[in-house]
Order: C-alpha cells, then structure tokens, then sequence
C-alpha cells in the first residue's frame, strides 16, 4: 500500500501555513490529490517527486 499524506503533513514537511500551502495547490505545478471518502491524501512519491524538482529551480 502506498503512503499518503495529509494536509498537515505537507505543512509540516515544507514549513509553511495552511493559507501558502493553499495557494500552492492553486497556482504552481503541485501533485494534485487523491480524493478517498471526501478527504484529500497526496500520494508520498508524487510529492517526493515535486519536491525534487523545486529543489533544481
């Protein structure tokens, strides 16, 4: 089974407050999430992903 992380997880892992990470979601290329049961989980490798290719820019 593949990880998935919560909205709380990505602030914690990248520092930054609900209101940025929202406005990341909106307006950059970020992974977009998985909808189980009507909560939003992002898969841990596509986020892995982008944040290895942020880090090259």
């Amino acid at each position: 089974m593949e990880a998935l992380l919560r909205q709380r997880d990505l602030m914690e892992i990248m520092h930054v407050s609900r209101a940025t990470l929202w406005r990341m979601l909106r307006y950059q290329d970020f992974p977009k999430p998985v909808v189980l049961m009507g909560c939003k989980r992002w898969r841990h490798e596509d986020f892995e992903s982008w944040l290895e290719a942020k880090k090259g820019d």
